[in-house]
């Protein structure tokens, strides 16, 4: 079940900030054990079984240059990408386009049926924006390298990052 992230005004910049944090990337961290591709899979079904008028597309695992999973889910005629951090598994949904320039938005009916250890993480928190101090301060290592190469715009560019 996951976590809540409601937050308002400040609050919603706290939250934000805190989701940059080591390990989200995949540079030098591991995949969370609970989940695989597999389990993903078997939860999105179960999603999509539990929420009407709701269709599952192509289910895709993360990869050499994207640390997490994603699902095309159709909600009531909506096309929207369900996006899960293999890493550290936060849950978010985007409007659906064929690049992964993702506008976050929230999903609420469809956040409530995803079963499995996960943080839901709000578009307001995934579209913050940030600044440059804002993961120097909080990252190091090969993230922090890879931050600094990539410039993240905003928390969700972090969180869901597709970096080689």
């Amino acid at each position: 079940m996951a976590r809540p992230r409601a937050r308002e005004g400040k609050d919603v910049v706290a939250g934000a900030l805190a989701l940059v944090r080591p390990g989200l990337t995949g540079f030098g961290g591991s995949h969370d054990p609970r989940w695989d591709l597999a389990a993903f899979r078997t939860a999105c079904h179960a999603l999509v079984r539990t929420v009407p008028r709701a269709m599952l597309g192509a289910c895709e695992g993360p990869h050499a240059a994207a640390s997490y999973y994603r699902a095309r889910v159709d909600h009531e005629g909506r096309p929207l990408w369900l996006l899960l951090n293999a890493i550290q598994p936060v849950l978010a949904f985007a409007e659906w386009g064929e690049r992964r320039d993702y506008r976050f938005v929230d999903a609420p009916a469809l956040a409530a049926a995803f079963f499995g250890p996960h943080e839901l993480a709000s578009a307001a928190e995934l579209e913050t924006r940030l600044a440059p101090q804002d993961w120097q301060r909080r990252l190091d290592g090969p993230e922090l390298a890879q931050a600094n190469h990539w410039r993240p715009e905003r928390v969700g560019d972090y969180v869901f990052c597709w970096w080689d």
